[in-house]
């Protein structure tokens, strides 16, 4: 109904900001630094409230949901943009939205089968608790750093991953003194928690990009690998006007034409450009055409025009469209996807022509 990109609004750093910063504040009393409860009055009148309900409340937890679901996947996948194609082709806002809420408990149906029928094997409350709740307080720490992602560079989103693996090794050394059973295997996965943590952390210092190869900065075939830039510059624009001018010159030269709709925000679009655009293969395959990079960052009436003209619901998509001007439609890309597949999808479209 509003005709916008409201993931792309919602990505400004301010406000992922707000919401990481929301994500550690609360893993502080997890980890004992204080206690987080309501002043008392308060907590004496909802409690008598609580009374006389079951359960939370439902527009609470709407509410999260819909903050989470924005600020956590901004970035497009193909299950989410076929039902909003299919929303937007049909014009019917009533039955789209209990198409997305039909979506939404596909997602949430391990969660509710937790609250409801796991309660049943739960052990008895006890000293578990406390360790739960510190796991908790990694989680939401966890959960800040995924939030963060858009705003963070790649050294030092590799850092701060180890920063959080050294603290969670003390975590479980502490841990494993109080532990009666499975102290070896407590001690083994801090060792392990250390080690990698540690990694990290001199990786970072030598711009790591990578956290699964934290060292490959420091051999030069990885490193290469790593920092690669595709041999092909994108050319970037942020205007319709771009976008028609460039498409009408391959048109006139007989190009191919590779469209990757990107966004700073988009997570998976800078993985992508890394991890597809920067692999061999895909430079190799990709020599001749022409590959364009409308950026759709800012939420404003040109990014608005330039994923309208080809119902693109937002970044990462790629589009192949050959010398005739005309769009493989089939062969669209929604979502991340690695270098094999790209070159899957490439070769298929080649094939058809």
């Amino acid at each position: 109904l509003l005709g916008a990109n409201l993931q792309g609004w919602l990505m400004q750093p301010w406000l992922i900001a707000s919401f990481a910063g929301l994500f550690v504040l609360l893993s502080l009393p997890m980890f004992g630094f204080f206690e987080l409860q309501l002043p008392a009055g308060l907590r004496d009148r909802l409690e008598q409230a609580g009374r006389q309900r079951r359960g939370g409340s439902l527009a609470g937890a709407s509410a999260l949901g819909v903050l989470s679901g924005l600020l956590v996947g901004p970035c497009m996948t193909a299950p989410l943009a076929a039902a909003l194609l299919y929303i937007a082709q049909s014009g019917d806002a009533l039955n789209g939205g209990l198409v997305l809420f039909a979506l939404g408990l596909g997602i949430g149906t391990p969660l509710v089968l937790l609250v409801t029928v796991g309660n049943r094997f739960l052990p008895k409350p006890g000293p578990w608790m406390d360790r739960v709740k510190v796991s908790f307080g990694f989680l939401f720490l966890v959960a800040a750093l995924y939030v963060l992602r858009p705003l963070l560079s790649d050294p030092l989103w590799v850092g701060l991953w180890g920063a959080l693996l050294v603290v969670s090794a003390s975590g479980l050394l502490h841990l494993s003194r109080e532990l009666v059973r499975h102290q070896a295997l407590s001690r083994a996965v801090a060792s392990l928690a250390g080690i990698w943590g540690v990694a990290l952390l001199l990786g970072a210092a030598g711009g790591a990009q990578d956290v699964l190869r934290p060292l490959g900065v420091f051999t030069g075939s990885v490193a290469s690998s790593q920092g690669a830039e595709p041999a092909h510059g994108f050319v970037g624009f942020s205007e319709p006007a771009d976008l028609d001018r460039e498409l009408a010159a391959a048109r006139a030269a007989g190009q191919w034409v590779l469209v990757d709709y990107y966004a700073d925000w988009c997570v998976s679009c800078k993985v992508m450009e890394k991890e597809v655009f920067g692999d061999a293969q895909v430079q190799a395959a990709l020599t001749g055409v022409r590959i364009l990079r409308p950026d759709v960052t800012q939420t404003d009436p040109a990014s608005r025009e330039l994923l309208n003209r080809y119902q693109v619901m937002g970044p990462p998509t790629l589009l192949f469209i050959g010398p005739d001007g005309e769009e493989r439609r089939t062969q669209r890309i929604t979502g991340e996807v690695d270098a094999n597949q790209f070159l899957n999808r490439w070769n298929q479209t080649m094939e058809r022509g």
